[in-house]
């Protein structure tokens, strides 16, 4: 089932694609928004199947994020090897790896086709097209590779757009030691730098999760396409790796990492005016302007 939030008309909507259209669930759906149906999906999920396709009201639609209000929002660096290289790193050694995980502010969180702010701290601003998992239950730390991958409710899309110079032309600076670390974390945290949706895509839909391939489009141009089973950690073993931390709660959301060509490597960053498209073929496509 693909489920998400529109916006008409100043009003907030709950919808679902139905017999290839979009419908609303409005009245299925209680207060505490797509979590609290994540969270009892058994009891829900009959229930949107079944519902009659109630049509969208008139007005023009806007694609919200599907889940603003995600407990967490965990995304794992150099995942591709590929981009591991062009990133300026020597290549990953074989054998044991540890995933790499971060976290961005719910607060960057941004629709399907919502502009993405070119704000006057940017100077290095890139694209980064990623494969994003829903967990849909509870999940105590210590967990196995089979309560890991039942953990996960779905998928996205997810644009992790990050500022790559934070801080480097700040006159007068005296560099400490980890400074270059948190220009990279903090250049991730801006306001409206996580494009996410359109769908949330439960896992039923998808048959093999690493055939699904990411491709990203700048200005119409591909520049990153990559299948998901390129990845250097498998969702369930970033799963069993993270949960040895923290418990992950339903409408938690995980970013799998982005395969090679970003805009850094390529020489060629965002601008005012651009459109970055991300796509994952059957989980659907965001497509998000940049405005200064």
């Amino acid at each position: 089932m693909k489920i998400g939030r529109v916006e008409i008309g100043g009003n907030l909507h709950y919808v679902v694609e139905r017999e290839g259209a979009i419908a609303v669930v409005d009245a299925l759906v209680p207060a505490e928004g797509w979590r609290a149906v994540l969270a009892a999906w058994p009891e829900y999920a009959p229930k949107l199947a079944s519902a009659p396709v109630t049509p969208l009201p008139a007005g023009k639609l806007r694609w919200l994020a599907p889940l603003a209000d995600s407990p967490k929002f965990l995304l794992l660096a150099g995942n591709f090897r590929a981009h591991v290289v062009e990133s300026g790193f020597a290549p990953l050694p074989d054998g044991v790896l540890t995933p790499q995980f971060f976290i961005k502010p719910t607060t960057t969180l941004i629709g399907a086709e919502d502009a993405i702010p070119l704000v006057k701290a940017n100077v290095a601003l890139d694209y980064e097209a990623e494969l994003g998992v829903i967990v849909g239950k509870r999940l105590a730390r210590g967990a196995s590779s089979a309560q890991a991958r039942d953990a996960v409710w779905g998928y996205t899309v997810i644009n992790d757009i990050s500022e790559r110079k934070l801080n480097e032309g700040l006159e007068g600076r005296h560099k400490r030691s980890n400074d270059d670390f948190y220009d990279w974390l903090v250049g991730k945290w801006f306001d409206g730098s996580a494009p996410i949706g359109p769908w949330l895509v439960s896992k039923d839909e998808i048959a093999r999760v690493e055939d699904l391939e990411i491709v990203a489009r700048l200005n119409g141009e591909v520049v990153q396409q990559a299948p998901c089973s390129a990845m250097v950690h498998s969702i369930a073993e970033a799963i069993v790796y993270i949960s040895q931390v923290l418990t992950l709660e339903p409408g938690d959301i995980l970013s799998m990492g982005t395969p090679s060509g970003v805009g850094m490597a390529r020489g060629r960053l965002l601008q005012d005016g651009d459109v970055i498209e991300c796509e994952i073929a059957g989980l659907g496509k965001i497509s998000n302007p940049v405005r200064a």
